[in-house]
This record gives C-alpha cells, structure tokens and sequence, in this order.
C-alpha cells in the first residue's frame, strides 16, 4: 500500500470512532468541552488526510487508479459518517441526510459505468468545492456544541444555530449540484 492509501486509511478508521463518540456523547445537541474538543480533534485530523492524500501522492508520483477510486470512498465514508451522526442527534435533517447519501450513491454508480468503459471520473472542481462546503457544515455543527458547553459563549448560541442550519441547506444543494456535475463525465464526448 502506498504512502498515499495509508493517509487515505487513517481517514476511513476515525470515521467509526468519530461517530461512536458523538452519539454517545451528545445529549440534546450538548456534549462536555472535553467531548467538544475531542470531536475537534478527530475532524481536523480526518479533514488533514483528505487533503495530504492527493497531495503526497502528486508530490511523490504515486497517483494510481487505486488511489482515484479509494480517496473519494474514503472522502465519502467519513463524510456520510459525520452526517449520519448529526442526523441521529438532531443537529441534521433526514432529507438533508438523504440528499447527501444519494448523491454519493449516484456518483459511486456513475464511477462504475464510467469505469466499464476504461474512463476513470477523478475529482471534478465541485466535488471540490463540495468537500469544503461539508466541511464548513460539519465545522458549524462542532462550533455550535462547543459554544453550548462553554457558558462565556452562550450569546452566541442563536446566531450559530442559524448558520448550522444555513449551511445544512447548502449542503443539500451542493449535493444535488454536484451529481448533475459528475454526471457530465459520463458524456459521449469524454469518449462514453
């Protein structure tokens, strides 16, 4: 396994321990700052090796059709883990939830087609884009817990919980968006 694949598993591993955590832990949309910090922790590491992965593997020359396919899995398998976590302790809508899951269903389905006919769909600038807008919403959901159980912070509260919810719509949008986009790879033109 390349250098790359293993910053790739490491991703794929805090996942499971990510959401054991959370929904243990969070009670009525409150966790402890010691939990608060730790869900910080393991976010920021996750998010760190979604992007060391491909940049190592540029860096060093070890891009491989592998590594194409297993990044966006790894990138989908946390991602869909925090969401499933925030679903489960009301912090995300089921239909947001739902979107999301889909979208990453399609995309892994389009993979597939895509792939029968010797076309590897790599990552497209909104699946880009779309990692940082999940990112920012699963940022806004740590924030929120962590201003609940800071009592300094409290004021801030309402203002945070809008914005969680904000970005939970934009996320929903950016899931749709982002399956029409990759269902562009699949055009005769790219040679489909």
């Amino acid at each position: 396994m390349t250098l790359p694949s293993l910053v790739t598993t490491v991703r794929i591993g805090l996942s499971p321990v990510f959401f054991a955590l959370f929904t243990t832990l969070t009670k009525n949309g409150e966790a402890p700052l010691w939990a608060a910090l730790l869900y910080w922790g393991l976010f920021i590491i996750m998010e760190i090796t979604d992007l060391l992965d491909g940049k190592i593997a540029r860096k060093t020359g070890s891009v491989t059709d592998f590594g194409k396919f297993y990044d966006p899995f790894a990138d989908s398998f946390s991602r869909l883990t925090y969401f499933l976590a925030f679903l489960m302790t009301g912090f995300l809508p089921a239909w947001v939830f739902l979107l999301v899951l889909y979208r990453d269903i399609t995309v892994s389905f389009l993979r597939l087609l895509a792939m029968r006919k010797s076309i590897v769909i790599s990552a497209r600038p909104s699946g880009k884009i779309k990692a940082v807008i999940y990112a920012a919403a699963c940022a806004s959901v740590l924030t929120l817990v962590t201003a609940r159980a800071v009592p300094a912070l409290e004021f801030s509260v309402p203002v945070l919980a809008f914005l969680q919810d904000a970005l939970m719509w934009i996320t929903a949008a950016t899931a749709v968006w982002t399956t029409i986009d990759y269902s562009q790879g699949l055009k005769p033109s790219d040679g489909a």
